[in-house]
């Protein structure tokens, strides 16, 4: 066998093996780390979903088991089963309207319905709907179980193709005199509930979240599905199918993750969860494709190095075997250390011939090799301290927004519940021990009920403080003229009786978020509409001043002013300078318009003087 390939078989021997044997082994731990990883974050994108999902449902569920109590619907709901005359079931309905309107609107439902013993739609809240009067409910057992004890029927879709999916939650109302009287049905919209479940953020390109439900030995798809957005309550798989696995395995009520097949007969990492108050299945997944994409790029790397490297040690040996002379057995021992990985060894021939020369480019190489393997590991080890700054800061926001949600849904959730039921028994006692009340227990009552109003308010303003602070920021230019007449002609379609003049500057124009700047204007509109309003020639003004290479906006009134030494409370959650029974309001109107401000890389300041009217300046950047 000649040198050439000798040494061929030599450098490759030296270079293949051990990158062999290092690429399987990290190839081997990264899949299985990476796996980990991604699993554990479908997991965790699984309960969240799934803890929001039941929290919708509970609120829902306390929504109705408090309607199935009004006094109104106790009351009137007989009356109108019994099919009175004409003004007497006008009476009724009014009555209805004053209270199952406004808790129509307060939760976002489509529609409030009451009906008979026999499941004959009697009322409806929406008065569109009007033409489903006298006609029974669409299924028998909707009607059945809910005589029994509050029910969530299955998800179904509208009866026109842009009506959107919805469900019904029923419960039974008895009469005053105890006796079943009827079923008081709400109906829910499941667009919100499908935009949440569909929110694919952390799930990667690939990713996705669906929900199922066992229907016989099928899996039936109640949401839209990201290559087919037709897809909810048609798309069925079978239970002895190969494809949809993690679907299967949530529509049979069990709980888990891994790596299998989804119902595209595509190979993905999944979690999946079962609802058993819905019976409905929940699953997350993202294709094991993109999951173990770094991995097939880190095996491209080292693959690209070892040909690399077998190429380079293809080419030095054939150079080495055509120049060898006389030295070549201490040039061969000196390229064996080298090759076994001592790069301190030095070959320090001091022929002048080609070997000799050879034999100093080598030992050139070699410190040149040392040195740069010195600085790659210095490199690595300043990249590696980066990565991992970079892992502790992403922990850290993962942290806060998890904390962030968690809060908001505490607020929503804990917080709205008690509310609700100090409100709803606050106004039983009113309605049904009126009589045994006296005036200053009725006037008790009704501070008790103003005041969970009020705390309402508080709640919902402080959600929405948090929600801007969390708004993806959208730029682009903006009407700010044509924004504020939209905002000005709603307030006068709202208060018809109130006489004001408006004076808005045309053509001002800036760059934002429509949305964020949207809410700007109407709070700062908002305001100087409400405190004006004692004022009987109300003159309001938006207009802007050009302040050495920049615009400020303002937003002016001739209302009750304030006194500027308590101007820097102003922009404070809930801060006021007025008593609420002067002005109405949470004081957090300034506090959203500063954030607002301050993520646009703007600035706000506020002008008054008591009795003479209030400005508003702001900038945009």
């Amino acid at each position: 066998m000649s040198i050439r390939t000798k040494l061929i078989f030599l450098l490759l021997a030296f270079a293949g093996i051990p990158l062999v044997l290092f690429g399987t082994l990290v190839f081997s731990k990264a899949r299985t780390g990476l796996e980990n990883v991604r699993i554990a974050q479908l997991n965790n994108i699984a309960d969240l979903k799934k803890d929001k999902i039941d929290t919708f449902f509970d609120e829902r569920k306390a929504d109705i088991r408090s309607a199935r109590h009004f006094l109104n619907i106790r009351r009137n709901l007989p009356l109108l089963a019994a099919r009175p005359d004409k003004g007497a079931r006008a009476a009724a309905a009014r009555e209805l309207d004053g209270q199952l309107i406004p808790f129509q609107a307060a939760s976002g439902y489509l529609d409030v319905m009451l009906a008979d013993r026999q499941g004959r739609i009697i009322y409806v809240s929406e008065h569109a709907h009007r033409g489903s009067l006298g006609k029974l409910l669409p299924d028998r057992r909707i009607f059945e179980a809910g005589k029994k004890d509050i029910y969530f029927t299955d998800v179904f879709e509208g009866e026109s193709p842009d009506a959107g999916y919805k469900m019904f939650a029923v419960a039974p109302v008895h009469g005053l005199n105890g006796e079943f009287a009827g079923e008081v049905v709400i109906e829910i919209d499941m667009g919100p509930i499908y935009r949440f479940i569909m929110d694919s953020t952390g799930l990667g390109t690939t990713g996705e979240a669906l929900i199922v439900r066992r229907e016989g030995n099928d899996v039936l798809f109640l949401s839209p599905l990201a290559d087919a957005p037709g897809a909810a309550l048609k798309k069925k798989v079978a239970f002895d199918e190969k494809a949809g696995v993690p679907a299967q395995m949530a529509a049979r009520g069990e709980t888990g993750s891994g790596l299998t097949v989804d119902y595209g007969g595509v190979e993905v990492l999944a979690a999946w969860r079962h609802i058993p108050s819905l019976r409905w299945g929940l699953v997350t997944k993202i294709d094991a494709a993109e999951a173990f994409a770094p991995v097939r790029q880190l095996q491209t790397i080292v693959v690209s190095m070892g040909l690399i490297m077998a190429l380079a040690g293809v080419a030095a040996a054939s150079l080495i075997s055509r120049a060898v002379t006389r030295p070549v057995h201490e040039l061969q021992k000196g390229a064996e250390a080298i090759a076994a990985g001592d790069l301190t060894h030095r070959v320090g021939t001091s022929a002048h011939d080609e070997i000799g020369r050879l034999s100093r480019t080598f030992d050139a190489m070699t410190i040149a090799l040392e040195r740069d393997i010195a600085e790659r590991k210095k490199a690595e080890e300043e990249i590696l301290g980066l990565n991992n700054q970079l892992q502790h800061h992403v922990r850290q926001l993962e942290e806060s927004n998890r904390e962030l949600e968690a809060f908001s849904y505490s607020v929503s959730h804990d917080l709205r519940s008690p509310l609700r039921s100090i409100a709803g028994f606050s106004q039983a006692l009113l309605e049904d021990y009126q009589a045994r009340l006296d005036a200053e227990g009725r006037d008790f009552l009704n501070r008790i009920v103003a005041a969970t109003v009020r705390m309402g308010q508080l709640i919902d303003d402080l959600l929405k403080l948090s929600r801007i602070a969390r708004m993806e920021l959208k730029r682009e230019q903006v009407d700010l003229s044509s924004m504020a007449a939209t905002i000005v002609a709603r307030i006068q379609e709202n208060h018809p009786g109130r006489e004001a003049t408006f004076v808005i500057a045309p053509g001002l124009t800036a760059s934002g978020d429509e949305r964020l700047l949207t809410v700007v204007l109407e709070n700062l509109f908002a305001n100087a509409w409400k405190f004006s309003e004692k004022n009987p020639a109300t003159v309001i003004e938006f207009g802007a001043n050009h302040q050495g290479g920049y615009i400020e906006f303002f937003v002016k009134d001739n209302g009750a002013g304030f006194d500027m030494a308590y101007a820097g409370k102003l922009f404070s959650p809930f801060q006021r300078l007025h008593r609420e029974t002067e002005f109405s309001g949470t004081g957090i109107g300034l506090a959203t318009v500063k954030r607002i401000l301050n993520r646009h890389g703007g600035r706000v300041r506020i002008e008054g003087e008591v009795d003479k009217g209030t400005t508003v300046y702001f900038t945009l950047e």
